[in-house]
């Protein structure tokens, strides 16, 4: 992928609210489960896991496993460093942490 169609990639995943309120979110608590996501920001699971797979999927976002729980973090992309600085100043809820996880 040359560098214009990566900067169009990452300017479509930040063309959401809703991605960008997830991208703030894993950005404040560093590392967050679907259902910590889901259930915080009162989205579907479902939908959450599509926001996140398409945030994961444009390099802002990274995952892991843990056990069978996929656990995200923001990803080490100089392109979203100004997304990031302006979304810290962004009220988020306080996370409800995953019993399941």
């Amino acid at each position: 992928m040359d560098r214009l169609e990566k900067l169009a990639t990452v300017a479509k995943a930040l063309n959401d609210t809703n991605r960008l309120k997830v991208l703030a979110f894993v950005d404040r608590y560093k590392e967050v489960c679907v259902c910590e996501v889901s259930d915080t920001l009162g989205f579907s699971q479902p939908l959450t896991s599509k926001y996140l797979k398409q945030l994961r999927e444009a390099g802002i976002l990274r995952s892991k496993k843990s056990g069978k729980w996929s656990i995200f973090s923001v990803a080490d992309n100089y392109l979203i460093q100004p997304f990031l600085e302006e979304l810290r100043k962004v009220e988020i809820p306080n996370i409800k942490k995953c019993a399941r996880c």
